[in-house]
């Protein structure tokens, strides 16, 4: 099967495997791209991989005023009838080629879409909307990670309901516990809890919260720079390095994911990681964490409960039998559940019901 795979970030081209970057994030000749490597039979699949470079003016513009991709899809134009199924992750990897099938005709090929953002930030009124009904239409399957979006295909894209399915996103579990064992221990440091992120993040319910606790354990809040806080407590940092990020998870005494409410997928890879590497997360109880949780391998408030919170981080702070109970289960959980390999097998089943 010829797969063509378009996928919303940029991928490094390389002829080896880099040591600083994950499965999704670089792409070798000859070898099984992402989860395709765990694929049943997988020299029957021929995958090539198109990500979201472009020109610099239209990269730019893309990504801040339209939120979707036109070059990615444009390029591919007069080869998609090359291919068995194009996979696209993401409705801005996705529209495009959506609205040329509705206009123009499917062609031989399948399509299937990651609906990562359920088309669009779950939108129920507008244009925005209008247009992507129109699209879905002409779409062969959806995969969303979400459990909840299946309210809103009901409400907004019943048509989908038929072909769409909810596959729970695996993380690389042994990229993972490899490069814990590399990272260096900080040594002799002061104990810090840790938030990573930079989209969709609850920061004021946080610092609220945290600002309540008299403790002398810091804060360290990861991934946006431009947060105004002056409790002395609080470390901000930039984005940083996946190396680093595990480093900084590895050093640190717990997590904490401090959620919006929102009704598709977001957090679940940094959640998932962060489990993956034995910690013990505080997290919002969320819709898109809903279908993670398993008894004990988390802990959870409601969105936006300072209070709940308050209370959940006093406790892994006073307790470290929980924090290491916590812990062991969260990355218990993703070993069984939520891996790659898992994802790539409920993956590759919907491929195979979906291209009959």
């Amino acid at each position: 099967m010829k797969i063509l795979m378009l996928v919303n970030w940029k991928v490094e081209y390389t002829d080896h495997i880099p040591s600083d970057k994950q499965p999704p994030d670089y792409y070798v000749e000859g070898i099984p791209y992402w989860f395709f490597r765990y694929f049943k039979h997988k020299e029957k699949y021929q995958v090539d991989v198109v990500d979201t470079h472009s020109f610099f003016w239209l990269e730019k513009f893309e990504k801040n005023k339209l939120h979707f991709y036109i070059w990615q899809t444009i390029k591919v134009l007069h080869k998609l009838n090359a291919y068995d199924l194009v996979l696209s992750h993401g409705m801005q990897s996705g529209i495009v080629l959506c609205l040329w099938r509705r206009i123009f005709g499917k062609g031989k090929y399948k399509h299937i879409v990651f609906d990562i953002g359920a088309f669009n930030s779950a939108r129920e009124t507008g244009k925005n909307l209008k247009l992507m009904q129109y699209a879905s239409k002409s779409l062969d399957g959806v995969i969303y990670h979400t459990s909840h979006q299946k309210e809103y295909y009901k409400k907004c894209h019943p048509w989908l309901l038929t072909k769409s399915r909810f596959i729970p996103f695996g993380t690389d579990y042994e990229y993972f516990i490899r490069q814990k064992e590399l990272v260096r221990d900080f040594g002799q440091h002061d104990d810090y809890i840790l938030c990573a992120g930079y989209n969709k993040r609850d920061w004021e319910t946080l610092l609220k919260a945290y600002n309540n606790i008299q403790t002398g354990v810091k804060l360290k809040l990861i991934g946006k720079g431009d947060i105004k806080c002056e409790d002395p407590r609080v470390e901000i940092m930039p984005a940083v390095s996946t190396l680093e990020f595990i480093q900084q998870v590895k050093n640190a005494l717990f997590c904490v994911l401090p959620l919006q409410q929102f009704n598709y997928s977001y957090g679940q890879m940094t959640l998932l990681q962060q489990m993956a590497l034995g910690k013990a997360v505080i997290v919002a109880d969320v819709y898109s964490i809903e279908a993670y949780k398993r008894e004990n391998n988390m802990l959870t408030y409601p969105p936006e409960d300072e209070k709940v919170l308050q209370e959940k981080l006093e406790s892994l702070l006073s307790d470290s039998l929980l924090r290491v109970r916590l812990g062991k289960a969260a990355e218990q959980t993703v070993k069984e559940y939520f891996n790659e390999h898992k994802m790539a097998e409920a993956i590759q089943e919907a491929i195979g019901e979906w291209t009959e």
